[in-house]
């Protein structure tokens, strides 16, 4: 590789650098991993560790499986990050500039994924960053936080992160479709779980270990005859299963980009170029249009018409479906775990509703936090606007448009949600479940914290009218929310009394009505 190729490939690198500096949603996916880790060893409400029975949370085994955890939860950043970064220029068709340039495919495409690895290695370094402040926190030594982390960030977020990114920027590179991408991460997400699911058993063998792509087996398989005072006490052995499941899928991951970048080199670029009798073909001609009169706009079919757009938007959009697809794998694979064994209809309602309120939470907190922002912020990104301003109904009527859009879509996803944990439940469990109490129970436990941290969100957006500090304000009140409210279900409806809880939502919405305004001076902050 010559010195002009390096420099062309670091410019790739700096641009990409450059873009998700000025990304709000880099600075946000740092702050749900500090969140989650700090809250776990913090003593706070979110355990990542499953059966993890008496052992103390800053126990070295804690910490190691506490990691995985994070790492497959982090699946849902990943996939995100990798997608923007592979599909972004083709998007923009601006692609095809390249064919222009001195910039090779090859180039370009090395120059993507290792910006896509330091991005994610950035975001990663999180991890260990949130699990240190949590142990301060509670009481411990942040030294030996420090020491703690070292192991399992070297043998397990790290390579992981190694892994996953190469994997996802080469089936995006490969395919160009982000279903793709979406796909691949729940493939792995459903092989870790039935990899660690099988490690725990009595007879699993090493090779079996070998097929987890987080290293949750191998560490399970090799700690699986110990005690709870053992995992308390005993520091993590360094085994031959561990270092070979991790070779094998940095090596898994380095030969899918290794091909994504030899394949993709070839055909990326599809620059379309018409030929000279298409050229000098005559345009077809134009056919009369009908000219339509206008219907008056009243505030009922305006507000109406806004929620269709807003609802239809919000389904539609890429980010909604990666973490709705994600969030219900996710909740599904939590059920089916915890609904094992339970003896009657009743009792697998109760535990599939407990599963779903407890392993939807992040999802439903991160989906409001970030598209209450886009909902403020999208037309003056899009610089569009001058058409939202120029809406021929009133201030009121278009906001009660736009949140009753939100909720109709945040009721679709949880209906999804809920769907998916039910189904799971039937599977699970063998038996059917009693869908009126789960319904209520969705309905108090997670339908009105839902649409409340929606409010919150947007009250938040349109009072501080500025879109990254908006989000930091959001991300660092969840955390002090979950580090003080000792409980995993912030306003679930068993701590928090309906009412109470009815009444924040209801402050939130009088502020939004009365801040949110289209000559509110938005413009010249949307992006800080």
């Amino acid at each position: 590789m010559t010195v002009a190729s390096r420099r062309r490939i670091a410019a790739v690198v700096r641009l990409e650098l450059l873009t998700h500096r000025r990304e709000p949603l880099t600075a946000l996916y740092m702050l749900v991993f500090v969140l989650l880790g700090a809250a776990f060893t913090a003593s706070g409400p979110v355990d990542l560790v499953r059966d993890r029975g008496t052992v103390p949370r800053d126990a070295a085994w804690s910490i190691m499986l506490a990691c995985t955890a994070l790492t497959a939860f982090g699946q849902v950043i990943t996939t995100m990050v990798a997608a923007t970064i592979v599909l972004r220029d083709r998007a923009d068709r601006v692609i095809e500039l390249i064919t222009v340039t001195q910039l090779t495919q090859r180039e370009y495409l090395v120059g993507k994924l290792a910006a896509a690895l330091l991005i994610l290695g950035l975001i990663y370094c999180a991890v260990p960053v949130g699990l240190i402040l949590g142990a301060v926190l509670g009481g411990g030594s942040a030294t030996q936080a420090a020491m703690a982390t070292l192991l399992p960030v070297a043998l397990v977020v790290m390579p992981t992160m190694l892994t996953v990114g190469a994997l996802q920027f080469g089936a995006g590179v490969l395919s160009g479709r982000l279903w793709v991408i979406v796909g691949l991460g729940l493939v792995l997400i459903w092989i870790w779980s039935a990899a660690a699911g099988a490690a725990g058993g009595a007879g699993a063998t090493m090779s079996a270990s070998l097929w987890d792509p987080f290293g949750s087996a191998p560490l399970l398989q090799a700690t699986r005859d110990w005690s709870d005072v053992e995992r308390a006490a005993r520091q993590m052995p360094v085994t031959a299963g561990l270092l070979a499941n991790r070779g094998l899928w940095l090596g898994i991951g380095a030969l899918v980009a290794y091909l994504a970048i030899r394949v993709g080199s070839q055909g990326l670029t599809h620059a379309v170029v018409p030929s000279p009798r298409e050229a000098m073909a005559p345009a077809p001609p134009l056919r009369a249009a009908t000219i339509r009169r206008p219907r008056p706009a009243n505030a009922r079919h305006g507000a109406a018409a806004t929620a269709r757009y807003v609802m239809r938007w919000m389904l539609r959009d890429t980010g909604w479906r990666v973490l709705a697809a994600l969030g219900a794998v996710n909740v599904s694979v939590h059920v089916f775990l915890d609904v094992q064994g339970s003896a009657s209809a009743a009792e697998t309602t109760a535990r599939t509703l407990a599963a779903l309120v407890k392993h939807s939470q992040l999802f439903l907190i991160l989906l409001a936090t970030i598209y209450a922002g886009e909902l403020v912020w999208r037309e003056y990104d899009e610089r569009s606007d001058a058409l939202f301003h120029a809406q021929p109904i009133s201030d009121v009527a278009l906001i009660g448009g736009r949140l009753g859009g939100v909720v109709t879509a945040q009721l679709a996803l949880l209906a999804a949600l809920t769907i998916a944990a039910a189904l799971a439940a039937v599977v699970g469990a063998r038996h059917v479940i009693d869908l009126a109490p789960l319904l209520r129970g969705v309905g108090v436990r997670r339908v009105m914290p839902f649409v409340v941290w929606m409010l919150i969100s947007l009250a938040v957006h349109v009072s501080v009218r500025q879109k990254v500090i908006g989000h930091l304000t959001l991300i660092t009140g969840w955390v002090l929310a979950v580090l003080v409210a000792g409980t995993g279900e912030i306003g679930s409806g068993e701590n928090v009394s309906a009412w109470a809880w009815g009444g924040v939502g209801a402050v939130a919405l009088a502020v939004v009505f009365v801040r949110w305004r289209r000559d509110g001076g938005y413009a010249a902050d949307s992006r800080g």
